[in-house]
């Protein structure tokens, strides 16, 4: 468990950086954009290259990937792993360049997809598709930069995939501010800036995979049987481990029916999710995942159930309290963040109530992630498969009856409820072979609602005397970081009070790094 949470610490904290860059990225569009038609149409074009990356360079790929990869390595050398690598970039690849072709030709029947609120021939319209055009080659660039990631990651080199997102913001943080004049369209240097951050993401992984010498000349088949088993799985994987961003990306093209900005009030309460997603949830299934191929390959999964559950009862403590802090402070946090320039105070309210029904699904999001890896590293492809099929199917379901209720909110918590759908699926059909603690990890997650509640009330009573509306900013950053104080003293002070055993488990982890 100490291993993995040295790993995961230097993982959190590359990933910590890039998520605070990704905050800043989205400060600055908000800033230049605000919440209207040209950012709806940015974020309508960019949410499949989103899922996408996603899907490929967040460690999506890996829970298919890398059981594949290690099993080969571990019973058949780094040769044959090699072979398999090259001829899974190759149809890989290839895969990537036909779906890029049809993009480009066939850009006018996927608007009718992902905008079906934009009307035909409009200027939305028209400029969603030059933006979506545009970003085609990144969906290329990308999907090398998720198999880079993949790679390093299954042999043991963690720190340089994590670094890549952290090259991606900062070069599309550089370009937004340098070429943003350069253009006719201002908006149309998003979607530029996105496809060179999506080169420089790939260009930093080279040199690492080069140093690892599994990039050494070797005769392979095409066709290799590894790879076409892992393009079989592939699919189904990904919906399973990709649920939520599916569902994201649903809720997303539902939102474009609704008022100008929708779309961009959801894209900015997903972003300040995904902060606290990435940071505990991604990061330590990065670092499970090859241990758990490891020990799959050599037979001693069953060695695994303590340090997994150990693992689901840190990640909950940690993002249940977060969640609460969340919704507790959404607006101050939406007002400090984005509330600048363009972003006036119509949209930094809409954006608060969508942050709001969103994040409470944050525990199920997080807990998915860890069970999806416990059902890869042991081959169990299906069941998370089935999950994600529940969590996207209920989705649309609930989207279209809670968007004629509740509008925006009810595709938040459409969002939300799928999640957690999918999430008690695959608690419930943990294999019987690996000694789950599901007693303790329900005493565990019960233990920190309890807090989180109490926190809640503390921390929303102390946001209320926090003068958002015609303040300076500088006051309600002082205010915000003031209440989070208040809730992180009130949630750790409890559990120190009460001894649990998850503060007894941070601390000795927290000592030991």
């Amino acid at each position: 468990m100490i291993k993995i949470l040295k790993k995961t610490a230097l993982i959190s904290c590359l990933t910590f950086s890039s998520r605070i860059l990704g905050v800043i990225r989205d400060m600055v569009i908000a800033m230049f954009f605000g919440t209207s038609v040209l950012s709806d149409a940015f974020f309508i074009a960019f949410r499949p290259f989103d899922l996408i990356r996603k899907l490929f360079s967040e460690g999506i790929l890996g829970v298919s990937f890398i059981p594949v990869f290690s099993d080969t390595l571990e019973k058949q050398g780094k040769s044959a792993a090699t072979g398999m690598l090259y001829s899974f970039f190759c149809l890989l690849s290839a895969g990537a360049v036909i779906v890029m072709i049809t993009g480009l030709f066939g850009a006018p029947f996927i608007m009718t997809l992902i905008a079906p609120g934009f009307e035909a021939l409009s200027y939305e319209y028209n400029l969603t598709m030059v933006l979506f055009k545009i970003m085609l080659p990144y969906f290329w660039l990308i999907v090398m930069a998720g198999l880079s990631m993949s790679v390093l990651n299954a042999l043991g080199n963690f720190g340089a995939p994590a670094l890549a997102p952290v090259v991606f913001n900062i070069g599309m943080i550089l370009f937004i501010f340098l070429a943003i004049p350069c253009f006719p369209e201002p908006v149309t240097a998003l979607s530029v800036g996105v496809t060179i951050g999506g080169l420089l993401q790939l260009a930093v992984q080279i040199p690492f995979m080069v140093r690892t010498g599994i990039l050494k000349p070797v005769r392979f088949r095409l066709f290799a049987p590894q790879s076409l088993k892992l393009l079989k799985i592939m699919v189904p994987a990904m919906i399973g481990a990709a649920s939520y961003q599916i569902n994201i990306m649903t809720a997303s093209f539902f939102a474009s029916t609704l008022d100008e900005g929708s779309v961009s009030y959801l894209y900015y309460a997903d972003r300040l999710v995904q902060f606290p997603l990435a940071l505990f949830a991604v990061s330590v299934a990065t670092v499970f995942l090859p241990d758990l191929s490891k020990k799959m390959a050599t037979g001693k999964i069953c060695d695994m159930g303590i340090p997994f559950s150990n693992a689901v009862m840190m990640v909950l403590f940690i993002t249940i309290p977060a969640m609460a802090g969340l919704m507790a402070l959404n607006k101050p946090i939406v007002a400090v963040l984005f509330g600048h320039g363009a972003f006036k105070s119509l949209a930094v309210d809409q954006t608060a109530r969508c942050l709001f029904f969103l994040v409470t699904g944050l525990w199920a999001y997080t807990a998915s992630r860890l069970f999806v890896t416990l059902y890869y590293g042991m081959s169990k492809i299906y069941l998370p498969f089935f999950s994600g099929l529940i969590a996207v199917g209920l989705n649309i379901v609930l989207s279209f009856v809670f968007i004629k209720y509740w509008g925006l909110t009810g595709l938040a918590l459409s969002v939300s409820i799928s999640a957690m759908a999918g999430c008690i699926f695959l608690f419930i059909h943990i294999p019987a072979g690996v000694n789950i603690a599901r007693v303790r990890i329900i005493l565990s997650a019960c233990r920190s609602v309890f807090f989180a509640v109490i926190m809640f009330a503390c921390v929303r009573l102390a946001a209320d005397y926090i003068p958002v509306d015609g303040s300076s900013k500088a006051m309600v950053g002082a205010g915000l970081a003031a209440s989070i104080c208040l809730g992180v003293t009130c949630y750790l002070g409890l559990n120190f009070w009460v001894s649990t055993p998850e503060i007894k488990m941070f601390l000795k982890g927290f000592k030991k790094n």
